[in-house]
């Protein structure tokens, strides 16, 4: 189940890990700084965020939070994890994407990363949607989002199967499945527009060393 896959992989025995440790060390000092640049450039300066996903939230550890007029929520759904989230986050909540515990439009933004390539299409569909519900009018939701054709996921699927040619017990794998990664800006674009977003970014990820896309869309307060 989902929350099995993502227990083992946060688990400390695994997290311990070398790849691990250089996976902590590039969310730290270079994503960090992608998401600093995309919350400052698209949140407002005060209300509450909402990470969806947020496994140790170790990329959010450069968030400017304006002197408290941020307010940073933590959600995911491994309650274990939670308890390693940084120091950055002001609460942490146990839940899923699917069922935000947020009232309707009562969030003034909302982000996760590695997150939606983990599910099916339909599952995107709904999760986005749950998104919107929570959102205030007119805000904004980030999504960093692997892409089909980067650079740095094609390197570490080549290291999974060179170190899967020995027979091992278990499949090695770095991260849970990505079933749905972006295949193109527009498909991202699409994404958007079907779940009551208007689309105002699709990045090639150059901030994250092109091995994630920034999705960014806001809140139609039109019919959809």
């Amino acid at each position: 189940s989902e929350s099995v896959d993502w227990s083992a992989h946060w688990s400390e025995g695994h997290q311990g890990g070398l790849f691990q440790k250089f996976f902590s060390f590039y969310r730290k000092h270079v994503f960090a700084r992608t998401v600093r640049y995309f919350l400052k450039r698209y949140f407002p300066h005060q209300g509450i965020f909402l990470e969806a996903g947020s496994g140790t939230a170790e990329t959010s550890v450069r968030v400017d939070k304006h002197s408290g007029g941020r307010v940073l929520v933590a959600l995911d759904i491994v309650f274990p994890v939670l308890k390693m989230c940084d120091p950055v986050m002001d609460a942490r909540v146990c839940g899923d994407g699917f069922h935000l515990p947020f009232r309707d439009g009562s969030l003034d933004g909302i982000w996760n990363l590695g997150v939606m390539e983990h599910f099916t299409h339909e599952q995107i569909d709904e999760m986005i949607r749950e998104f919107r519900r929570v959102l205030k009018d007119g805000e904004r939701l980030i999504l960093f989002w692997p892409a089909k054709n980067s650079i740095p996921q094609k390197m570490l699927k080549l290291v999974e199967k060179i170190i899967n040619l020995k027979k091992r017990e278990h499949r090695f794998q770095f991260h849970p499945d990505e079933i749905s990664q972006l295949a193109s800006n527009r498909q991202a674009r699409e994404i958007l527009a079907r779940n009551g977003f208007a689309p105002l970014s699709v990045d090639w990820g150059l901030r994250s060393l092109m091995a994630f896309k920034s999705v960014v869309g806001e809140k139609n307060t039109a019919a959809w």
